[in-house]
């Protein structure tokens, strides 16, 4: 089930409200001690996270929806869990799995004892789920805590956490497989910056900007730092792409940027509202919000 995205978040005595956990979504499916856990792929994740087989013990029949996480600091890493993902050597995987352990963050009941209770409400399936999880006391299994009514103070509360946002559920949703819907939203927190303009990369094959190249001056030389290639007009790209084309080239570029990227000297910083900094410096989730002037 899929989230429609919000802007600002609410109070309201009909949802619940959780943190937006910064992992990987999968299903897990326990059928007489066997585990499969897939994400929205269907890629099978089992063997990339041993330290989740308590799941095993969990009843026959037994499907949970949930978030793979890995913690750093009490809150979760999306660089952490990023290097456990690509992991395919056991090795070097059951390593990892006690130096970057991951925590399966349960947060809703789809099958119990080989029944479906999606169409239940989700307050119903919740109230099953946390005994559920809490029965295997193993502290990689976790069942997501929420509180009801009060999305606006626990959406501060989660944002002076430095967490990526919180997720908003009617109590009395179904669950909806593969569809997106209102019953369910998501409330990112971000930041805005401002960034150094470095040129752009144009549209295949047509005279517009596909994104702008941003990036940031160490004192020495230019750190690449992403591209933004949303928030703005097509009529914007094209005015952008006469202006920026005719700019001086940019001296000494980042040597990690985009293939093809039109580097230029444009004097020019713009507003950029993202999520966070992955552990290289790249921007997630970056939205245009306007030049400095």
């Amino acid at each position: 089930m899929l989230a429609l995205t919000a802007t600002e978040a609410f109070d309201s005595p009909e949802h619940l409200f959780e943190i937006k956990w910064d992992g990987t979504r999968c299903i897990a499916f326990v059928d007489d001690g066997r585990v499969r856990l897939q994400n929205r792929r269907f890629v099978e994740l089992r063997d990339r996270y041993p330290e989740l087989s308590g799941l095993r013990r969990l009843p026959t029949g037994t499907a949970l929806d949930a978030e793979i996480i890995v913690l750093e600091n009490g809150k979760p890493s999306f660089a952490r869990l990023s290097r456990r993902f690509h992991l395919t050597d056991a090795q070097r995987i059951s390593l990892a799995s006690q130096r970057l352990p991951a925590t399966f963050m349960a947060f809703d009941l789809l099958y119990q004892d080989g029944q479906s209770v999606m169409d239940q409400p989700l307050r119903a399936r919740r109230g099953a789920l946390a005994p559920l999880i809490g029965d295997l006391q193993d502290p990689h299994l976790v069942a997501a805590d929420f509180v009801e009514e009060h999305g606006v103070k626990y959406f501060e509360a989660v944002q002076a956490a430095g967490l990526e946002g919180i997720m908003a559920k009617r109590l009395d949703s179904p669950y909806l497989p593969g569809k997106r819907s209102s019953y369910w939203t998501k409330i990112k927190v971000a930041r805005v910056e401002a960034f150094d303009v470095l040129g752009f990369v144009q549209r295949e094959k047509k005279p517009i900007v596909s994104a702008l190249v941003l990036g940031r001056h160490d004192g020495k030389r230019w750190v690449y730092t992403g591209n933004v290639g949303s928030g703005f007009t097509e009529a914007q790209r094209a005015d952008w792409y006469r202006e920026l084309s005719s700019l001086p080239l940019l001296s000494d570029p980042p040597k990690d940027g985009p293939r093809g990227a039109a580097w230029r000297r444009t004097n020019l910083r713009c507003r950029v509202r993202f999520f966070e900094e992955t552990a290289d410096g790249k921007l997630r989730g970056p939205v245009f919000d306007g030049f400095e002037r």
